[in-house]
């Protein structure tokens, strides 16, 4: 195999890998910035521990979380991953199929 052939396959292979794994990371931590810049009190909010928490004061670098009621921790700005989704209402008595067992003869 020609010496300019394996170049042209390992310049494939690498910008292969990038396409797949660094262009699509790079654009995930874009997003996240962003969310991270404009962040509003209020904002239901997801941290990187899971923790979910509606903001309550922003201040620098760091951001006030209301966990529970009367529950407010700390955290840095960075540690914000994405907003929660939006709370569907719960399903009442009807909704749902009926898994009650009825007799069959």
């Amino acid at each position: 195999m020609p010496a300019e052939l394996q170049l042209l396959v390992i310049v494939i292979a690498l910008f292969g890998f990038w396409a797949i794994v660094m262009r699509p990371t790079r654009q995930q931590q874009r997003r996240v910035a962003e969310l991270q810049e404009v962040l509003a009190v209020g904002d239901e909010v997801i941290i990187s521990a899971g923790i979910f928490g509606t903001v309550t004061a922003l201040e620098g670098d760091t951001v006030r979380l209301e966990i529970a009621p009367d529950t407010v921790i700390t955290v840095a700005r960075q540690v914000v991953v994405r907003r929660a989704p939006e709370a569907t209402p719960e399903a009442g008595p009807d909704a749902g199929p009926d898994h009650s067992k009825t007799e069959e003869d």
